[in-house]
């Protein structure tokens, strides 16, 4: 009987010996925690506490906790606390290059002592595969309510063959100022709830019990300092979630669960869609969850406050009209969205304003506000929008609800604040359709309109996507141009202009303001994908009269170009509506790419396109498509870089047009009357050590010989040409010899000239020149006492001041760190360019006749180097930025073609669309380069020093 019973007991040692280490002892067994709930924040298998006698920690050789000698394993951390020895002390644990796989990260839950230990955790390179924390109700990789800090690097975490509830699970308890840095990890497999939770408990509105500790110990909220999840990648679904849902009283929102700084950046799922951000303490239980999106490449920061949604300068914003606010009072009036946002925005009458939308959308309207009265005309409203999407569907469920989303109207003031509207870049869509209104674009009072690379959707309903119904402005300038219109957008048409007011010929009774004025109206370059308009078509110009018949209606009488545009429509045409013209509203139907025109006294028609070009070596102004009426005429400026000349300027198709050239140099094409492309070539300059005109054509060879002296066969020579010696030589000895060998006679006309009579053969003229010994030159150093010869700009300066590039601030200074201006700008390229004639004035409001700089920014100008603000100003001591630099010096090289590129930049999004190619240019020549961080900086301004570094640069590679 003794030996069965011994037997026995061996048989149970060995089995426990052989069970998982997770069932072997009390620290490693979990086991539900008497009295507490089972929830999701909770580990409903967390550990038990082992005893309530303290225990001291034992050091052993996987580490003291210390943070000198961290322990460096599970099994040595969840030793150390057994016990209540550590109790609100740190405890460090840090591990590396690990694999982790089912229950081998079960930490010991001690998220209901009063004051728990403070972990800090370190996981560096280690990889977590399944459920590595061991709790079956909550799974996930690790369940951390004590973290004092944690920091994760590099660390890989599969979900295994099942999907688990959560990936991190950060539920913290009683510890406060804890910090969280996750980096470079990655998520794959599936996650019920997230792979991320970051969250804090026990707050002001946190009414839950689940995380109350036993006994009769004080409550402490817990708190995050700070909070940064980096450049990691998630499988397709993954969320990252922050705070809780519903834990306040009645399962209400609990903010505080949230209420802590955090910065997600960079992040990316694995299929290239978009990384979903659980705002989950704004929501109450059972509550849909607001959620923000990241595209790769995104950043999203928020404070203890909120969500940080715009930019004004340095300061960010968890309010848009706090931010708005700061926007319109600020220098540069530029709010940059950080956010998407909810929000109807309104603009005051005279204000400016800039919104960078950084690729963000704004579920709303802009509205400006529309001055009326005598002094109207003075508080002209400037609005510019840049990379912004205008989306009418504030609820984000598919319905649009926002009737007009773009928005300036007075239909009834005799004088009205004008309108100066930029868009670049930018999405509008989704107007709610109805009996009126749905316009995406609804527009009264725009004085300088301008639409570029844009995109209309859904917008219109039955009237226009884009409807400017002018009344009371005057000379209102318009362009439209490279934008796209798709799905619904309107009835009507995509776009409506008419002039409008009281005795426009229409008898309308719900328009008594003054009549208004369209000076130009440019469509170009646009893709009409929308169906074909069922009331009107693509353009409709005027609109018509309530009796059917003309009746002097002239809506629609004022200059427009419309061409180069497309369609997808089957039948590839456009069609453009002279709605104004008599009841029928005559139609004029367009193939793609051809023109309509007309100068504001007949009705438009077909027109051509005359599209200019230009070889190497001088460029052609304007360049590029240009529309003109079927028998009319377009002026080009032709300039020739330096060391070129102008060769020839043609037309590809002599029975299209003419070419005339004027006697200013310009070459006017006259007479079209089909589409063609007009042509400047340009040859170079030649250059030798002496030079010869002739028609006939010999060999020149150039041989060195001792003492510097050449050999000169001229390519060219005629009778009585002069032979000069290379600056720095003089002429030792001139030969003339024909083709038999003949000396031929030279005459000595005194100072080193001599002529001689051109046979009718081939002649070949030998010199010899010897050069003048002169004393070296000492270079003069600069008078500046600003530049000194250590700096790293000195050369440069030096450079461009020999050059005669640009010129000290005073007699001894050249301020190398002040800001350079655009009228600056202007007149170093100008001396660049050897400080040629200038044309008359450019028209700027802001640039007087007698200013310092006036001839060089008129000049500027008429080369199309430069061009001024949609206000008509030129802003010339307005700060130049590094884009707008970069685009002078890419228009003055005569727009070549770019071969770098913007993408190794961390700031690449924030270049203007217009200066994007002149960047890449810049860039590949090697004329910019990155700054701290890997910044391109494109709206920094430039220094003095910077510029003469750039000129230096751009001067010695002659582009």
């Amino acid at each position: 009987m003794e030996k069965r019973i011994l037997s026995v007991c061996l048989t149970a040692c060995m089995l426990l010996t052989l069970m998982p280490s997770a069932f072997a002892a009390d620290a490693e067994q979990p086991l539900p925690i008497a009295g507490m709930e089972q929830t999701e924040e909770t580990s409903a298998d967390a550990r038990t506490e082992p005893g309530d006698e303290p225990q001291e920690p034992v050091p052993t050789e996987e580490g003291k906790g210390t943070q000198e000698e961290p322990f460096t394993t599970v099994a040595a951390y969840n030793e150390a606390v057994k016990g209540d020895a550590l109790d609100g002390k740190d405890v460090y644990l840090t591990i590396s290059r690990t694999e982790f796989k089912e229950e081998q990260f079960a930490l010991t839950n001690v998220q209901t002592r009063p004051n728990p230990p403070r972990l800090h955790l370190t996981l560096t390179d280690c990889t977590f595969t399944g459920n590595t924390a061991g709790d079956k109700t909550n799974s996930s990789f690790m369940y951390l309510p004590n973290c004092q800090s944690l920091v994760i690097e590099d660390c890989t975490f599969d979900t295994g063959e099942s999907s688990l509830k959560y990936g991190i699970n950060w539920n913290l308890c009683g510890i406060q100022g804890s910090t969280v840095e996750i980096r470079g990890c990655t998520f794959t497999g599936s996650y019920e709830k997230n792979a991320i939770k970051l969250n804090q408990r026990n707050g002001e509105d946190d009414a839950a019990e689940d995380v109350k500790p036993s006994g009769d110990g004080e409550v402490k909220p817990a708190t995050i300092a700070s909070a940064v999840v980096a450049d990691c990648t998630f499988s397709e679904g993954a969320k990252i979630q922050l705070g809780s849902q519903g834990k306040g009283e009645n399962n209400a929102a609990a903010p505080s669960t949230g209420a802590f700084p955090v910065t997600i950046s960079n992040v990316k799922a694995e299929n290239g869609s978009e990384v979903a951000v659980e705002l989950a303490y704004q929501a109450a239980k059972d509550a849909d969850i607001p959620t923000i999106t990241l595209a790769s490449g995104d950043t999203f920061e928020k404070t203890e406050e909120g969500v940080l949604v715009a930019q004004v300068g340095e300061t960010k914003y968890t309010s848009i009209d706090e931010a708005l606010t700061a926007a319109l009072s600020a220098e540069d009036h530029t709010l940059t969205l950080l956010q998407d946002e909810t929000k109807d925005i309104s603009i005051a009458a005279g204000s400016t304003l800039t919104i960078e939308g950084s690729g963000k959308t704004l579920y709303g309207t802009v509205n400006c506000s529309v001055a009326s009265g005598d002094d109207a005309n003075q508080t002209n409203t400037n609005l510019t929008l840049n990379n912004l999407t205008v989306d009418g569907d504030t609820n984000r469920d598919g319905t649009a609800d926002k009737s007009i989303l773009i928005t300036s109207q007075n239909q009834s003031a005799t004088v009205v604040s004008g309108l100066n509207l930029t868009m670049t870049n930018c999405t509008v869509q989704n107007s709610k359709a109805g009996v009126s209104g749905g316009q995406g674009l609804y527009l009264t009072n725009v004085k300088n309109l301008t639409i570029d690379d844009c995109t209309f959707t859904n917008c219109g309903g039955i009237n226009y996507a884009i409807d400017l119904n002018l009344v009371a402005v005057q000379d209102a300038v318009i362009s439209i141009t490279n934008t796209r219109f798709e799905g619904n957008c309107g009835a009507s048409g995509p776009i409506k202009v008419a002039e409008r007011g009281t005795g426009d010929g229409t008898e309308a009774d719900d328009i008594t303001g003054a009549r208004a004025s369209v000076k130009s109206l440019t469509i170009s370059g646009c893709t009409f994908n929308n169906s074909n308009p069922i009331l009107g078509g693509d353009i409709v110009l005027g609109v018509t009269t309530k009796t059917g018949e003309k009746d002097g209606n002239d809506t629609g009488s004022f200059p427009v170009t419309i061409a180069d545009n497309k369609t997808t429509k089957e039948d590839k045409q456009l069609k453009i509506k002279l709605a104004y013209t008599d009841d029928s509203a005559r139609d004029i139907t367009t193939d793609i790419g051809s023109a309509v025109v007309g100068d504001g006294t007949t009705d438009p028609a077909q027109g051509f396109t005359i599209t200019a070009t230009a070889g190497e070596g001088g460029a052609i102004t304007p360049s590029g498509k240009v529309a003109v009426a079927k028998g009319g005429s377009q002026t080009f400026t032709v300039t020739a870089d330096s060391g070129y000349s102008i060769s020839d300027v043609t037309v590809d198709d002599s029975t299209a047009a003419d070419v005339v050239q004027n006697d200013n140099g310009t070459y006017t094409v006259q007479n079209v009357t089909k589409d063609c492309t007009v042509h400047a070539t340009f040859s170079k300059n030649s250059s030798s050590g002496g030079s010869f005109s002739s028609s006939t054509r010999y060999t020149v060879s150039v041989e060195d010989t001792d003492n510097g002296s050449v050999k000169v066969s001229p390519t060219r020579a005629s009778r009585g040409t002069t032979v000069k010696p290379d600056e720095g030589y003089e002429l030792d000895k001139l030969t003339v010899t024909g083709k038999d060998g003949d000396s031929i006679k030279l005459t000595d006309k005194g100072d080193g000239k001599y002529t001689f009579k051109m046979p009718a053969s081939k002649v070949e003229v030998e010199a010899v020149f010897t050069a003048i010994e002169t004393e070296p030159e000492q270079p003069e150093s600069l008078p500046f006492t600003d530049v000194s010869s250590g700096e790293w700009y000195y050369d440069a300066v030096a450079y461009v001041y020999e050059k005669g590039l640009m010129d000290g601030t005073s007699a001894v200074t050249f301020d190398p760190g002040a800001v350079l201006t655009r009228a600056m700008t202007a007149q170093v390229l100008w001396n660049l360019a050897g400080s040629p004639a200038a044309p008359g004035g450019a028209g700027f409001t802001d640039v007087a006749a007698d200013a310092w700089y006036a001839g060089a920014v008129n000049w500027a100008a008429a080369q199309g180097i430069v061009a001024g603000y949609d206000t008509g100003a030129f802003g010339p001591e307005d700060a130049v930025t590094r884009e707008q630099l970069a685009a002078m010096l890419y228009r003055y090289a005569g727009t070549p073609e770019p071969t770098g590129d913007l993408d190794g930049f961390a700031d690449k999004d924030a270049a203007s669309g217009y200066a994007a190619d002149a960047l890449c240019w810049a860039v590949g020549e090697g004329l910019l380069t990155g700054k701290d961080g890997g910044r391109l900086d494109p709206a920094g301004t430039a220094t003095r020093a910077e510029v003469a570094v750039i000129l230096m640069r751009f001067a010695e590679k002659k582009l």
